[in-house]
C-alpha cells in the first residue's frame, strides 16, 4: 500500500526510525543492516532525540522485535487529543532492482493500567499520557515484512528501509492558549523493558503556523 507524503503543517508529531544506510555522515559507527539508527524529529527538520536515549535505540534491531509487545507513549498537554487513525506506523521497503514499497498499519491505544504503569514516572500536571500499539489483527502483517528482511541477509537481495512512527491530525478539546505545547513521545521495544525517550517537550508552536491552528487542529467533536 503507498501512502503518500503529509503535509509538514498537518502533522503533530512524526518520529522517523531509520533502518540502514542514509545516516552515516552523523552515525558513521552503526549496524548498516535493518538496525534502528537515530529516531529523527520530523517537523522541523533537526534531531530531537535525548543523547542519553541513542545508546538503547543503537541496539534494536527490527527485524527481531516482537510487534505483539512494542509500545508507543505520548504525553500531550491535556487539551489536545487524538482521534481512531491519527497514530499510524508506516514501513518503506527497497530491495536493489525493485521499486519502493510501503506498508501502513494504524495504531490503537490500549487503556489497561499495567499498559501505563510504565509511563507513571513521566506524568505532569496539566499532560494526559496514552499508550500505542498495532492492531494485534495486523502483526502477522508485520511479521511477515520482518521475516522477508530476515531472509535477505542470506539470499538477498538485501532490503532495506525505514520505520516511521506518526501521529497526523488530532483535535483540541478546549480552547489552546497561548505559549509553547509541548509534547513528548517514547517506545517500548519489549515487555521487560523500560520505555525509552524520544522526543521531549517539542513545541508544536515551531511547527504549525499561528494561522494554521484552526484547520490543523480543530476542536474535538462532541
Amino acid at each position: 500500500m503507498f501512502v503518500p507524503p503529509a503535509s509538514t503543517t498537518s502533522i503533530l508529531l512524526a518520529v522517523a526510525l531509520a533502518l540502514s544506510g542514509g545516516l552515516g555522515l552523523l552515525l558513521p559507527r552503526l549496524s548498516r543492516a535493518f538496525v534502528l539508527m537515530v529516531v529523527s524529529l520530523g517537523l522541523s527538520g533537526c534531531f530531537g532525540v535525548p543523547v542519553s536515549s541513542l545508546p538503547r535505540l543503537m541496539r534494536l534491531d527490527f527485524l527481531t522485535m516482537d510487534f505483539n509487545e512494542v509500545r508507543a507513549g505520548l504525553r500531550l498537554p491535556a487539551m489536545l487529543a487524538l482521534r481512531p487513525g491519527d497514530a499510524t506506523m508506516s514501513i518503506k521497503t527497497r530491495a536493489e532492482g525493485r521499486p519502493e514499497t510501503v506498508d501502513r498499519f494504524v495504531l490503537v491505544e490500549t487503556t489497561a493500567p499495567a499498559e501505563r504503569a510504565g509511563l507513571a514516572g513521566q506524568a505532569r500536571p496539566g499532560f494526559a499520557l496514552s499508550v500505542w500499539r498495532v492492531d494485534p489483527n495486523d502483526v502477522p502483517r508485520l511479521a511477515a515484512i520482518q521475516a522477508l528482511g530476515r531472509d535477505s541477509r542470506t539470499s538477498g537481495p538485501r532490503i532495506r528501509g525505514s520505520v516511521e512512527i506518526r501521529v497526523a491530525g488530532g483535535c483540541a478539546r478546549s480552547a489552546i492558549p497561548d505559549g509553547p505545547v509541548r509534547i513528548s513521545s517514547f517506545l517500548k521495544p519489549a515487555r521487560e523493558e523500560s520505555f525509552i525517550t524520544l522526543t521531549e517537550d517539542t513545541d508544536l508552536r515551531a511547527a504549525i503556523a499561528a494561522a494554521d491552528w484552526q484547520d490543523k487542529v480543530p476542536r474535538c467533536a462532541g
